[in-house]
């Protein structure tokens, strides 16, 4: 898991502090030949998506919010409102290797922001934090694998709960109220959004990182704020979040949203594997019946089969589908296939990268200090 783009609300602050950040430059970046580290971008603007690369701090003086079950907007005391990708803020690209580690990025945030705009900046635990973007990145076989992955899936374009937007064969789009979900083949995101920016400045050669970006399939959830306050009945403060936290969160909306199971060594999707383990798990009654549901579900998909079910039968197949491991997406009559059979993109995974680069390794050590050697002791207590 990564911590991608996040979104931090500071405490009030003096006016004094917010004209300081105000009067800097609009925008400054910087970056290291040597180690080959895009460093930073600031900007006070508002981030054009979960791609752009910079640092946006901007300053406000309206809050929003809810009261009788109605929108306001009302002037109120300077705060600034922080949002980046901090995986692009350490290394200039989110291709593979962020960390996991919330509040020890954060904490860094806070420190290079107030760094560069030689101001002291709220401690980090003192933020609220209004959007998290939780990612995985998966490393198949191919690009083609990739491609093949997109192409099975059997998803309706839109249901009640949520939209679904797909992008040829390298992406797709979920919006729901509370959460976004994105699935994207990071080699075609790569090429379009960052080779060109970070060949400027980088040492190497971006063709490295085309290559590795060509066989990942990169997973985001975005938590927006409005699912924050649901999970903790307030706006949580960065210490609150724990990485469990959002592990749970990426794979609880991964799992809806596929209806795949999580044990991946179990997960079956061709023809003759399904019918084997709907017999061996039901019998030969019930698998029959099974079987059809999936059947037109892997060739008609979801909402065909939805619509020509009594609905209490429809989700009942779905669920016992979903224990016995057998996918409808990618399903094909033999095992002729680029995709593994055994993938989809939850933590458990064996095509998951997990690894935490050396250089966010080394940014991050002295803020893991102080809450670390807590946890030891307590373990050891």
């Amino acid at each position: 898991m990564a911590i991608d783009t996040i979104t931090l609300r500071s405490p009030f602050i003096s006016e004094n502090l917010a004209h300081c950040i105000e009067n800097q430059s609009i925008r400054r970046q910087g970056w290291s030949m040597e180690s080959g580290e895009v460093l930073y971008s600031l900007t006070t603007a508002k981030l054009q998506g979960s791609y752009d690369a910079r640092i946006s701090v901007k300053i406000e003086r309206m809050q929003k919010g809810f009261e009788n079950n109605k929108p306001y907007n009302k002037p109120c005391q300077p705060f600034i409102t922080l949002e980046c990708s901090v995986h692009k803020a350490m290394v200039g690209h989110n291709v593979y290797g962020g960390t996991e580690d919330f509040k020890a990025s954060v904490r860094w945030l806070i420190d290079l922001v107030s760094e560069l705009l030689n101001l002291e900046m709220p401690r980090a635990e003192d933020w609220e934090v209004r959007r998290i973007d939780v990612a995985e990145v998966f490393e198949l076989p191919s690009k083609e694998a990739i491609f093949e992955w997109f192409n099975g899936l059997q998803i309706d374009t839109v249901s009640n709960s949520h939209n679904v937007h797909r992008y040829g064969t390298h992406g797709v789009h979920v919006n729901k109220t509370a959460t976004c979900l994105k699935f994207y083949h990071k080699g075609t995101e790569f090429k379009k959004h960052d080779a060109k920016r970070i060949s400027r400045f980088l040492s190497y050669n971006t063709q490295v990182l085309q290559d590795k970006a060509d066989k990942i399939l990169r997973v985001e959830v975005e938590l927006k704020s409005r699912k924050l306050k649901q999970d903790f009945g307030f706006y949580p403060m960065v210490d609150d979040i724990s990485q469990d936290y959002l592990r749970k969160a990426y794979n609880e909306q991964i799992k809806g949203f596929l209806k795949e199971t999580g044990n991946n060594k179990d997960l079956v999707r061709t023809i003759s594997n399904v019918q084997d383990r709907l017999w061996q798990m039901y019998g030969k009654k019930r698998s029959i019946s099974l079987f059809s549901t999936w059947y037109q579900m892997a060739t008609l998909g979801e909402a065909f089969v939805k619509k020509s079910l009594k609905p209490s039968t429809f989700y009942e197949h779905v669920r016992l589908l979903k224990k016995a491991g057998c996918s409808w997406h990618n399903a094909k009559p033999n095992s002729n296939r680029s995709m593994p059979e055994s993938f989809t993109p939850i933590r458990d995974n064996k095509y998951r990268l997990d690894k935490e680069i050396q250089v966010i390794t080394q940014k991050l050590s002295k803020y893991r200090f102080s809450y670390n050697s807590i946890n030891d002791e307590e373990s050891i207590i």
